[in-house]
């Protein structure tokens, strides 16, 4: 069995030698393409800290930007687990999702005080500093890096796609299944779509998917092993 890993190079790499040594065929074709932001940041001003992406803490990783002493609020256990490796002097908060974090501040205004750095990505689909704005959370943000889209299929992608009974297609966020959506057409494989199934974290990235006739599976959570459960 093959699959198509259309995350970011670096973690397109992980998932790959994951499922490599447990038989599966893997063609990577990322779809996001990272890059991170120059800048250095300054947290000394700052209480807290919110990480709603893995890729934030990756930019400060690239710049060996370390922070301690701080709050930080982790989204998603891949964000959690690299942020407390790279910066461990801190308090760590763990929340499954930015709209879990989201409404757990919304339930109790007063859980963050002082002065908060949201660091994210260019684009976003929870703009934290957004929500609060006119609340007594007073946030500040920057942006880490940026994730352009990549229309285009590799020719062990397209040939998976086109020769194959069912093509089995990993997509981890909304921008990647949108992204995917465009190549289809511009490929003018949308008489394909049917032997096409999505393994999807949310159902929201199902719901972009079915729209376009795109089957999905939604993972019980990003692990590597709620894959293997479902296939």
């Amino acid at each position: 069995m093959k699959l198509i890993i259309t995350r970011p190079i670096e973690d397109s790499k992980r998932m790959s030698s994951y499922f490599e040594s447990r038989g599966f065929e893997c063609i990577i074709n990322p779809l996001l393409e990272i890059s991170y932001q120059k800048r250095n940041r300054d947290f000394d001003s700052y209480n807290s800290i919110i990480l709603t992406s893995r890729h934030a803490v990756r930019s400060l990783i690239d710049k060996d930007k370390i922070f301690e002493k701080k709050i930080v609020y982790a989204c998603g256990a891949s964000t959690y687990k690299e942020a407390k490796i790279f910066a461990p002097d801190n308090e760590y908060i763990f929340y499954e999702t930015v709209s879990d974090f989201v409404d757990k501040c919304k339930s109790t205004l007063h859980s963050i005080s002082g002065k908060t750095l949201y660091l994210r990505g260019r684009d976003v689909s929870v703009d934290v500093k957004s929500i609060f704005k006119g609340t007594n959370i007073k946030i500040d943000d920057r942006i880490e890096y940026t994730a352009d889209e990549k229309i285009f299929f590799s020719e062990s992608a397209l040939e998976e796609i086109n020769n194959s009974e069912q093509a089995h297609v990993l997509i981890y966020s909304v921008r990647t299944a949108n992204a995917f959506i465009k190549a289809i057409k511009k490929y003018n494989l949308s008489n394909k779509t049917s032997i096409i199934m999505s393994y999807c974290i949310s159902t929201n990235i199902a719901d972009v998917l079915q729209a376009a006739g795109i089957k999905s599976k939604i993972l019980a959570s990003p692990a590597e092993d709620a894959i293997l459960d479902l296939i």
